[in-house]
């Protein structure tokens, strides 16, 4: 019975801990859009710029996070149990 309080308390530790991080990537990712935002000179090709290159960034972070990475992982172990036979 103890074992599984301290399995739920441990699992929303990192449930609380895991929210809090997202939080604070947001709120940092706001500072740096309103500070990139307002640096003098940077002006709108700057931010068209940024815009361009960062829709790239997240296409490529969303595909990377799919599941490839598991994958590969997957691929990997099954090769390394076929040689070790």
């Amino acid at each position: 019975m103890k074992t599984e309080i301290n399995k739920k308390q441990s699992f929303m530790a990192g449930v609380l801990t895991i929210l809090i991080a997202q939080i604070i990537i947001k709120v940092l990712g706001l500072v740096y859009r309103l500070v990139i935002t307002n640096v003098p000179y940077f002006g709108d090709t700057g931010n068209g710029l940024y815009s361009a290159g960062y829709q790239i960034y997240t296409l490529l972070l969303a595909i990377a996070s799919i599941g490839v990475p598991s994958a590969i992982s997957k691929l990997v172990s099954e090769r390394i149990a076929v040689r070790e036979k």
